[in-house]
């Protein structure tokens, strides 16, 4: 919020690391809660626990195409192009929705030129 303040349902990437952490316990098997949990990790910064959870949740599901679109994105950040190239090729030739597949190209192509 403009005065510093947090809105009732804002929370920090930290609180929301916290969450996921709970129901992911509560749900060890569960894809989705592994997705959940990669994704707190990758917001607060946590890169090397946000892939293990990405590909623990892929180990339960292989069509989670957003697990493939930010392992590709983390192993593009992390210098590993072909990673990241072969997730991204996941993402363009899975049951992924248009704008996660224009996401993907967008990625791709940015791949070229670092």
């Amino acid at each position: 919020m403009a005065d510093g303040k947090k809105a009732p349902t804002e929370i920090s990437a930290k609180e929301a690391v916290s969450l996921f952490e709970r129901a992911h316990t509560d749900k060890p098997n569960d894809a989705n809660a592994h997705l959940n949990l990669g994704s707190a990790y990758y917001v607060s910064g946590d890169w090397d626990k946000a892939i293990e959870e990405f590909q623990h949740a892929l180990a339960q599901d292989s069509n989670l195409d957003h697990a493939h679109y930010y392992l590709g994105v983390l192993y593009g950040k992390k210098g590993d192009a072909v990673r990241a190239r072969a997730e991204f090729d996941k993402v363009l030739n899975g049951g992924a929705h248009a704008l996660l597949k224009s996401q993907a190209r967008i990625q791709m192509a940015q791949l070229g030129k670092k």
